[in-house]
């Protein structure tokens, strides 16, 4: 099948030619995003959650970490550390060790008004695509540091909530740290969001040593739905408050 293709400096992507009438259909209720050239503008015009997760599917993402490092020192360190191991906010999360995909996919997100937020939206509008690829190679390659949880006993509930519920966090977001269970993600992506990186969709988020009080916050907005997943709204909605602290907590102590 013929298709267009989408690139910037260090990222090709074919998407897949619609026919005509649902390319009209798509037309009519996307919006042209900016930043874009009118190929790009016409193949991303939906920003419909499936849309969204297509065009991210078999790309190749390589930025340069010393530039990004840069741009992280001048845009980024002030809420999330410069060495994305987080500021003063335990609610802005941790960038550090993040999967490369993930993290480019989700600033483009808030760039192309697919994802929003108060603080991250003009940030990263500020960005050029080349920039954004540069700032999360270099946050990809820094070393997390895990949060020392005090609630041992909450955390040990949380453990055993993420390994045993039906169907279990960890089968699709496991931290791959306990008796060798796969790393797949959860948050944000694909089922859970808008792509799984084990199944080769890029839009998943590793969660081991992330802040508790972010992800508490995260669940709640996919409880609510202010977040769109399909599978992780439910999940989400089916956790208890001191539940989803317990996973929280369990999952902010892993290194």
């Amino acid at each position: 099948m013929a298709g267009w293709p989408i690139s910037d400096r260090n990222l090709t992507i074919k998407v897949a030619r619609p026919r005509v009438r649902s390319l009209w259909l798509l037309l009519a209720v996307g919006a042209v995003l900016a930043g874009c050239d009118s190929r790009q503008g016409t193949a991303q015009a939906s920003v419909e959650s499936q849309t969204w997760a297509n065009t991210q599917a078999a790309n190749s993402i390589s930025g340069d970490p010393v530039r990004g490092r840069q741009i992280a020192q001048e845009k980024c360190s002030a809420c999330h550390g410069l060495d994305g191991n987080g500021g003063p906010d335990p609610h802005v999360p941790k960038l550090a060790g993040q999967s490369l995909p993930y993290l480019y996919w989700e600033f483009r997100a808030f760039k192309e008004g697919v994802r929003k937020s108060d603080l991250m939206t003009p940030n990263a509008t500020a960005l050029a695509y080349d920039d954004i690829t540069d700032v999360a190679t270099y946050f990809s390659q820094q070393i997390r540091k895990p949060d020392v949880v005090k609630a041992q006993s909450r955390a040990a509930w949380g453990e055993s909530l993420f390994y045993s519920r039906m169907p279990s966090c960890a089968m699709c977001h496991s931290s791959g740290g306990r008796r060798g269970m796969p790393m797949m993600g959860m948050m944000g992506g694909g089922m859970m969001g808008r792509g799984m990186i084990g199944s080769g969709a890029a839009n998943v988020p590793r969660l081991e040593g992330q802040h508790a009080a972010y992800i508490v916050d995260q669940l709640n907005r996919f409880a609510t739905g202010e977040r769109r997943g399909t599978v992780m709204n439910r999940m989400a909605a089916s956790l208890g408050e001191a539940d989803k602290q317990a996973v929280a907590d369990f999952l902010s102590s892993i290194p």
